[in-house]
């Protein structure tokens, strides 16, 4: 799993060696002052980062003042010493805490000589966001030969990142700490090689500079407005915990793109084949022969033969309409083609619209579990299929933003590609936009602004009422459409402590207003106590005022003199409408306050809204109260149910604290630093859900959720994609040589796995008390990392968590206990005792548990993949009898207190060929995939 915050006290901005004092950590948060002399609108939304934007050249810079390890790029850049010994410096040493021992190993393996001043060495990004992470070496700075070194570098890096198909990267001031490098001249070299630098993928470059208030921030801004061909965009400023980049706007202030959730979603004009992201979604012939179809021949011709072939061997038979197959980009500008198929508008079996959110859900799921961060899809359905325009439109976003409320993601980025060659081009352009809330003034033509009239007089602010009444003779209604585009007195806006202002109704009401009413909050606030209101003018909003407020999530108790939940929504309602009747405001407007990211039952933010509206009416009246609902919300008609009861019945539930408190969740916004005490307690503490893969019983409902709707020990066995099952299937041939594999299934049992994820919390609780667990690899004569977690996939390996030894194992058993295993568990009851005592047995190779197979009637043999959670492992190389895995006071024998046991045992060298690894608690093993070969 990826981590999203890190400590302010990482010094990810400068060189790896620098040892100045001139960067020693603070306490004290950056300032919001406006920087002077550049006019532009720099603006601080939370405390670790900030930033302000320009268009250089092809590309947008954006400098910004945080830790590097926290901005949202595909890669991030290290200076680093010419051995590579992460280790050693402060920016280096911080990194390697950050993204984990992974890359030092990575450096040692594939650098083994180090790397000369000028070369690049790249690594994955570990435990970080970043795919990737370029690690460079520069000599310190004696005269200005040593420029040229520099320029290369930073050139080298670019292409590179373009090279490897990346979208985004990030850079330190390179030289400025203790290479002593000029940061001026640092500055223009680093700005000029990127206005110079000709892209075909990457479009953007953040520099990251860790204070807002060094010099070397202000050096930076400089040269970036020498460079820059425009005045700053739109300065720009997010979360540590949050993993998108900013919004660029477009032409005349209007957004050719917008976000739903952590998903930047854009509406760009072209042609499918010439569009670069990770994966493009593809609509073929449902034989998948791609020479019959429009589309598919223009990708067939631009990916060469090699697409139809490795398609025909996939998918010899075709496609059932609405599915997903997975090849290879080929010679496309992707790592991935997902290939479907669709039936022709007006069939009525299977039904066409189901086929096509079934399709884009399926593109989706697929690429966020393979970890990719961008796709591209074709409009759907318009065109020779005869979709209506506006029924595809919908059923794409709707499926888009479905997925984006369901996921916390990897993808950040989708695409709808109109094509511009189409009649109708404008036509579907418009539907898309109105579709997803975008400005109607603007939007993406192969990288520049096209306008255009919107083909009819609908306009996109319409609003529909769905519920009215009078409370105490005040109008209240009810209605959806967009907030931003209400015409009233004041509108009410719901923003984070921290004023952060990039979800929900908040994102789109800043991008509507501009600028100015993000910096005017900014100036005015440091943070927002829980329920207090904020005023700022409306700009370019159809009001004169907003009001601006923060409220706590449903499963927050409340701290120090902080009220409930419940109680804070309604008197935050309340004193909104006190401040609006006293400014002499005669209407207001306020989102579905609590229903999104704040997690409130519906029913109970629907009654908290109405209580503080009845509470307000007995005292004072106002012209109208109108609650704004989002018309994209994936829980709409409930809470159009819900509100419209409470205006039919206002003051019902005037003290809605008597509602049910759910079962407390202990999610963050921010996950903590991997492996640190906190986020130990922070994954003892998570809420347990389904693996976000699983198909059958998914994430959207914790496993107790599931486990009140499934009978015990009820398993399902469900396909894997294409990527799993190669990934196995090269772990398992790794070692068992000419075998066919038949089948590879996951194994799906909501009780089982509930059990399981128990014991995880367990181990996690007890790495927060006893401290970190001696990583399998690092334990004394212990023969390195496990063999199978190297050959898996790491859209696997990435599920597992090494901080509590969670691997991998193959699991050999006879066919006739394949069924008990699947709906039962492992259970050492049903093998003989091993050599290491009577417990559950896992095998780095599928070679060791091939001999305790038995097969079928048909001669087909069965293993299972599972995962272990060793914990605190015992090393052994002669074997014994354990029955639990022996104490730490006095190993060779079963006698000591439960706390002082180890969790597992390694049977390792000695008497052992192949090592063997044991847990004689079931629960600590769950069978995840099924194997059958012969």
């Amino acid at each position: 799993m990826a981590c999203y915050y890190v400590p302010r006290r990482s010094m990810l901005g400068f060189d790896s060696s620098d040892s100045s004092s001139e960067y020693e950590d603070t306490d004290e948060e950056s300032s919001s002052e406006e920087s002077d002399g550049l006019g532009e609108a720099t603006y601080l939304t939370s405390k670790h980062s900030v930033g302000t934007s320009f268009q250089i050249g092809q590309t947008t810079v954006i400098i910004v003042a945080g830790d590097i390890v926290h901005q949202p790029v595909d890669v991030i850049v290290n200076s680093a010493n010419p051995n590579l010994d992460l280790t050693q410096g402060r920016a280096s040493s911080s990194l390697l805490a950050a993204a984990g021992p992974r890359i030092q190993r990575e450096c040692q393996q594939n650098y083994p000589r180090g790397l000369r001043p000028g070369e690049i060495a790249v690594t994955s990004g570990g435990n970080l966001r970043c795919t990737a992470i370029y690690h460079g070496v520069l000599t310190r700075y004696s005269s200005q030969r040593d420029e040229k070194l520099l320029s290369d570098l930073v050139s080298e890096c670019l292409d590179q990142a373009d090279t490897d198909g990346y979208h985004s990267i990030a850079f330190p001031p390179f030289g400025t700490g203790y290479l002593s490098y000029p940061t001026p001249r640092v500055a223009d070299i680093m700005l000029e090689c990127i206005e110079d630098f000709t892209s075909r993928t990457l479009t953007t470059v953040y520099i990251v500079i860790y204070s807002q208030e060094s010099s070397c921030f202000q050096d930076f801004l400089n040269a970036a407005s020498k460079c820059s061909s425009s005045a700053p965009l739109q300065s720009v400023g997010w979360s540590a915990g949050r993993s998108h980049p900013p919004i660029a706007s477009g032409s005349g202030g209007s957004a050719s793109s917008v976000r739903i959730g952590a998903i930047n979603v854009r509406v760009v004009i072209g042609a499918l084949n010439q569009i670069s992201a990770d994966v493009l979604a593809h609509c073929a012939p449902k034989d998948l022969q791609l020479s019959s179809g429009a589309l598919s021949r223009v990708l067939l011709n631009d990916a060469g033969p090699g697409l139809q072939h490795e398609l025909s061997s996939v998918a010899r038979n075709g496609i059932n309409y609405g599915s997903v197959v997975t090849t290879q980009g080929h010679n496309l500008k992707c790592k991935y083609v997902l290939h479907g198929s669709l039936p022709k508008w007006g069939t009525s079996s299977p039904d066409p619209l189901k086929c096509l959110e079934q399709f884009v859900s399926g593109c989706l799921e697929t690429a966020n579990f393979n970890s990719m961060r961008s796709i591209a899809f074709p409009t759907l359905g318009i065109g020779a299929l005869g979709y209506p325009t506006k029924a595809a439109v919908q059923g794409m976003v709707q499926s888009i933003k479905r997925f984006a409320h369901k996921h916390q993601t990897f993808l950040t980025d989708i695409s709808i590609v109109v094509f511009s060659g189409s009649g109708d081009c404008a036509t579907v352009q418009y539907e898309l936009s109105k579709e997803l809330g975008i400005s109607m003034g603007a939007s993406v033509n192969q990288g520049s602004i096209s306008h255009y009239p919107p083909p009819s007089s609908s306009s996109q602010g319409t609003s529909r009422t769905v519920a009215g009444g009078s409370i105490n003779r005040i109008p209240v209604n009810v209605v959806v459409g967009s907030l931003s585009n209400q015409n009233v007195d004041v509108i009410v806006n719901s923003v984070g402590q921290d004023l952060a202002m990039t979800s929900g109704s908040c994102s789109a009401i800043v991008a509507a207003a501009g600028p100015n009413l993000a910096k005017e909050l900014l100036q005015n606030n440091t943070s927002l106590p829980y329920g207090k209101v904020a005023v700022t003018k409306g700009y370019n909003l159809k009001c004169a005022e907003v009001f601006h407020g923060a409220l706590l999530p449903w499963y927050s108790k409340g701290a120090g003199n902080t009220n409930q939940p419940d109680i804070v929504l309604e008197e935050f309602v309340y004193k909104c409408l006190e401040k609006a009747m006293s400014k002499g405001h005669k209407t207001i407007a306020f989102p579905a306050l609590g229903a999104g990211n704040l997690k409130f039952p519906l029913n109970v933010a629907a009654a908290c809204m109405v209580a503080g509206i009845v509470k307000f009416s007995k005292k004072y009246s106002i012209a109208e109260v109108r609650i704004v609902l989002y018309g994209g919300s994936p829980d709409l008609r409930q809470l159009e149910k819900e509100y419209k009861d409470e205006i039919s019945h206002p003051g019902r539930k005037v003290n809605p604290v008597g509602h049910p408190v759910p079962h407390k969740q202990s999610h963050q916004y921010a996950e903590p630093l991997r492996g640190s005490q906190d986020w130990f307690s922070w994954k003892y503490r998570e809420e347990l859900r389904t693996p976000k893969y699983w198909t059958k019983y998914t994430y959207r409902n914790t496993l107790k959720d599931w486990n009140l709707d499934v009978r015990t020990h009820f398993h399902s066995l469900q396909p894997v994609d294409q990527v799993v099952s190669n990934s196995i299937a090269a772990a398992f041939k790794s070692t068992m040589g000419t075998h066919t594999i038949k089948s590879i299934q996951r194994v799906e049992n909501v009780d089982l796995f509930q059990k399981y994820a128990e014991e995880c919390q367990r181990l996690f609780r007890k790495a927060y008390v006893e401290g970190n667990f001696v990583p399998l690899d690092k334990i004394k004569s212990s023969q390195g990392p496990v063999k199978v977690m190297k050959r898996l996939d790491p859209s696997m390996t990435q599920h597992t968590y090494p901080e509590i030894n969670e691997y991998y194992f193959f699991h050999g058993t006879n066919a006739q206990h394949v069924d008990a295993i699947c709906s039962q568990g492992l259970d050492s009851r049903l093998a003989n005792s091993g050599r290491v005592g009577s417990g559950v047995y896992g095998a780095e190779v599928a070679s060791k548990s091939a001999g305790y197979v038995g097969p079928n009637s048909k001669g087909e043999c069965p293993m299972f993949l599972i995962r272990m959670c060793l914990g605190d492992v015992y090393l052994t190389g002669q074997g014994g009898n354990f029955k639990r895995p022996p104490t730490k006071t006095n190993s060779s024998k079963g006698g000591g207190t439960q706390q002082d046991m180890y969790d597992s045992v390694m049977a390792n060298g000695g008497s052992f060929s192949d090592r063997e690894f044991v847990v004689y608690d079931r629960n600590q093993a769950y069978p995840e995939y099924l194997i059958w070969y012969k």
